[in-house]
């Protein structure tokens, strides 16, 4: 017979296990608080529900990736998994009509819940994903997050980032558009990543979600200031847009940093130090977009 441990590496593949004193900022993205009620998804393709929030038990039941749960509290034990640190969640969630509960390891729940109609899109904080720079033995911390779009329990696609993992990752969420007038696509999907403050670095990463359910990478915008010293702003325009062009994303970027003058009202005088623009043409016939034009 399978040990309960030996079903957790099945589901999971292989990982490194520590039981260790409620201490989570890997998960901070998620958002999810020990005094609140959230909804989520379930993010892993394959979860396994544990009577107690520990191993030491077969699983009471199987969810899959774009399941409903709702996180009704974070308890004191945890794991790591995959270099990711998360505690045990108490959940509710439905299963062949019927409500259930139990316990399931955080790294197998998504970020902010999206969906449009029934397509959900599913995201969460997959694995570790830091490198080093062999010059000054430095480790860049990062993390892999991965982005599925699931229907009627089937994930339709998948793909893949990495972004930073410092104070812009301390808070996120997502949003989804329309097609933003762009030729054979459903919606946009944009994935923020912020650490919502003057002088952190908010990162938006942009996904095409295509009427052949193909899922692609979009260029990326990073946007940053600090109150009346430094602008660092970065703007899309989609088709749909005031100045918007067919089946073209204009990108700007600009910045502006503090001359150390001040103007009558005695706010800070800042000048443009970096201008840049760029076109991206989105080919929707081989769904294929590139950089023709930069500046």
């Amino acid at each position: 017979m399978k040990t309960p441990l030996l079903l957790l590496f099945l589901a999971l593949g292989n990982f490194v296990l520590a039981q260790d004193k409620p201490d989570s900022p890997d998960m901070r993205s998620l958002g999810i608080s020990s005094n609140d009620t959230t909804d989520r998804y379930i993010f892993a393709d394959t979860a396994l529900i544990r009577v107690s929030p520990d191993t030491k038990q077969a699983p009471i039941d199987t969810l899959f990736a774009g399941d409903n749960i709702t996180v009704t509290g974070v308890t004191t034990n945890s794991l790591t998994i995959r270099g990711l640190k998360g505690p045990w969640l108490k959940i509710n969630y439905s299963k062949n009509g019927a409500p259930k509960n139990g316990y399931i390891w955080q790294g197998l729940v998504s970020c902010t819940p999206l969906r449009r109609g029934d397509v959900k899109f599913v995201y969460g904080i997959e694995r570790r994903a830091d490198s080093i720079i062999k010059r000054d033995k430095d480790t860049i911390r990062r993390f892999l997050v991965r982005l599925k779009v699931v229907q009627e329990g089937k994930v339709l696609a998948s793909r893949s980032f990495i972004t930073f993992d410092d104070e812009s990752a301390n808070y996120s969420s997502g949003k989804i558009m329309s097609g933003m007038g762009l030729t054979n696509v459903q919606n946009i999907i944009t994935l923020e990543f912020s650490g919502d403050a003057c002088g952190i670095s908010t990162y938006d990463y942009y996904f095409a979600f295509t009427k052949s359910n193909q899922l692609l990478r979009f260029p990326d915008k990073e946007n940053v200031s600090d109150a009346g010293s430094f602008y660092h702003s970065e703007t899309f325009t989609f088709p749909i847009e005031k100045n918007g062009k067919p089946d073209t994303i204009l990108w700007n970027k600009l910045v502006e940093e503090d001359t150390e003058k001040v103007d009558k009202k005695g706010n800070p005088i800042l000048k443009v130090t970096e201008k840049k623009s760029a076109v991206y043409s989105w080919d929707g016939v081989n769904e294929k977009i590139t950089n023709s034009a930069q500046k």
